[in-house]
């Protein structure tokens, strides 16, 4: 399989945990010229990261890759036997997508000193206190979102602890994770198919906030 992607996507984390924990074989390509490219387009025609080329198969959108991978490769299951446990997970998974990693990456533009705005920043960190404190209220994670084994809905948030904890030392906000949450992020952290990629994502985001820092 070809995946196209970039080792600072957030959503090209989440899919590299997924094939990892899969045991699948894989090769990371970076858009030609750059996602969005024409000549990228020419491949996958919504010019978006990541994007997956399996044996001429394209398909983009993380959560449509994930469902794919978990059809083609059903061991280990990512998704839980009975349907309206599915349904949950599902739904923990795009209130992570659509709910979470939005307000998160909304602070990128933040990063550059002579871009910030402490009164977005102050505003923002209040959304996203709310968005965890909602997913607390959601679910109480055993220790992951679904049980005891790792799920689609648990690969999206590995890349989104890390931003979280990086930003709120580089931006100077403060978010109080529920106890349980604090326990998933390192129950997370500490599994075999995560750890390390996680590491290799810290350091892709390291390497974007030094250059934003000293450009």
């Amino acid at each position: 399989m070809i995946l196209y992607d970039l080792p600072i996507s957030s959503y090209g984390c989440k899919t590299r945990i997924l094939l990892r924990h899969k045991n699948l074989q894989w090769q990371s390509v970076s858009p030609p010229d750059g996602y969005g490219s024409p000549a990228y387009c020419q491949i996958i025609p919504a010019g978006t990261i990541p994007a997956l080329d399996d044996d001429g198969f394209t398909l983009c959108d993380s959560e449509a890759i994930a469902e794919y991978i978990n059809e083609i490769a059903p061991t280990p299951a990512m998704l839980p036997a009975d349907v309206k446990d599915r349904a949950t997970a599902r739904s923990l998974s795009r209130f992570h997508d659509s709910r979470i990693e939005p307000v998160l990456r909304a602070y990128f533009g933040q990063v550059t000193p002579a871009s910030r705005d402490a009164a977005f920043i102050k505003d923002n960190a209040i959304l996203l206190q709310k968005r965890f404190d909602q997913l607390a209220q959601m679910v109480t994670p055993r220790p992951f979102l679904c049980g005891s084994s790792l799920s689609l809905a648990d690969c999206g948030f590995v890349p989104s602890f890390a931003i979280l904890n990086r930003l709120q030392v580089i931006l100077g906000f403060s978010i109080h994770l529920d106890e349980s949450l604090r326990a998933y992020e390192t129950a997370l952290a500490n599994h075999p198919s995560i750890t390390e990629e996680l590491h290799g994502y810290y350091e892709a985001f390291d390497s974007w906030v030094a250059a934003k820092l000293n450009p």
